[in-house]
């Protein structure tokens, strides 16, 4: 997920960052998706409707 290239280094940004993460994760998990390549592949195969199907809009 980019973690090297952020640019936040101080406060709470990467703490946020990281328990968005893990959130992430957990989510892709229950959607069948072992890792985040795996998942942007899952999505990409029909890029305008996946997304809608997931959070239940269509």
């Amino acid at each position: 997920m980019g973690e090297d290239a952020r640019k936040v280094r101080c406060g709470h940004g990467p703490d946020n960052l990281a328990a968005l993460r893990a959130v992430t994760l957990v989510f892709l998990g229950r959607l069948g998706q072992d890792t985040v390549p795996d998942a942007i592949r899952w999505v990409s195969y029909e890029a305008f409707t996946r997304p809608l199907d997931v959070i239940g809009l269509r």
